[in-house]
């Protein structure tokens, strides 16, 4: 809530250039939409035309999916891909080191994700 977060572009445009340099052309061509609310009539035009705005002149980017093109098989899965993603990340062994219960969260709010470097 509140109106002093970063908006979506600002944030994929953070998260890659907290990346390794090397390999920020590539992720800047694979910005991946995942969850219902991406599928949203203009979601991944607008996001693409807001991080060309605010990027170097020249950047480009690729926002997948695009919906002039078409990725077959994509469309299917996208309203649950963040939860199948979730799943599968909850799944894993090393979870458990990042995982917060009900009881921290409640104790410590979202302090505790800093805390665990997450």
């Amino acid at each position: 809530g509140g109106g002093g977060g970063k908006g979506l572009p600002a944030l994929v445009q953070k998260a890659i250039s907290m990346c390794d340099r090397d390999l920020q052309p590539d992720l800047l061509q694979s910005v991946v939409l995942a969850g219902g609310t991406t599928m949203l009539p203009g979601f991944s035009e607008r996001l693409k035309h807001e991080l060309v705005r605010i990027s170097a002149p020249g950047t480009s980017f690729n926002v997948v999916p695009d919906n002039k093109g078409s990725e077959r098989g994509y469309n299917s899965q996208r309203k649950h891909a963040a939860w199948i993603g979730g799943s599968m990340f909850a799944s894993l062994d090393t979870f458990r080191h990042v995982m917060v219960t009900k009881q921290e969260w409640e104790d410590c709010d979202e302090s505790i994700i800093h805390r665990r470097g997450v």
